[in-house]
């Protein structure tokens, strides 16, 4: 009698697909960012954004993550960037990230953000210099080529391609 090994010792399974994550560029109306500090590490700050849910859009999700994340109801106007990130773990997957615009924050906005704190616990506006320099370093490299290549850009953020990773419409 042949016993089948238990679920436990079944060989783990690559993760396949391609996650697919979206996020909105929030200014005010003198340029400054919104970003969001995450809940479980207080040096990380992100774009409001996150993953697509089973058959919403990038665009759709980008407003409902933001909405989540900060309570604002802001819509994704206008694609910034589109990048191909490699999974960095043989545990992760591939991602795509999709970066959109948004109109400008009015001062009647601010009063209106409700964090989501199991999510993220502080919020600022900061100049895009700073900002960047707080975000992780694929995020700001993502917004530093659509800024020089402009709106529509997609970046390969694939090290092993870095000499010629960029391609713009």
């Amino acid at each position: 009698m042949t016993i089948a090994p238990a679920l436990s010792q079944a060989p783990a399974q690559e993760p396949h697909g391609c996650a697919v994550t979206a996020h909105l560029l929030v200014l005010d109306a003198v340029g400054r960012w919104l970003i969001l500090r995450t809940s479980r590490d207080h040096t990380r700050w992100q774009l409001p954004g996150g993953r697509l849910q089973p058959g919403e859009s990038p665009a759709i999700a980008a407003a409902r993550e933001t909405r989540e994340e900060t309570g604002l109801s802001l819509h994704a106007d206008h694609l910034i960037t589109v990048a191909w990130i490699p999974a960095s773990r043989s545990e992760r997957r591939d991602r795509l990230d999709f970066v959109f615009s948004t109109r400008a924050l009015r001062p009647e906005d601010l009063a209106d953000i409700r964090l989501q704190t199991s999510e993220v616990d502080a919020w600022r506006l900061s100049p895009p210099t700073h900002a960047a320099s707080r975000l992780h370093p694929l995020v700001t490299e993502r917004l530093t080529e659509a800024a020089l290549n402009g709106p529509g850009h997609y970046l390969d953020q694939d090290p092993k391609s870095r000499h010629e990773r960029t391609m713009t419409p």
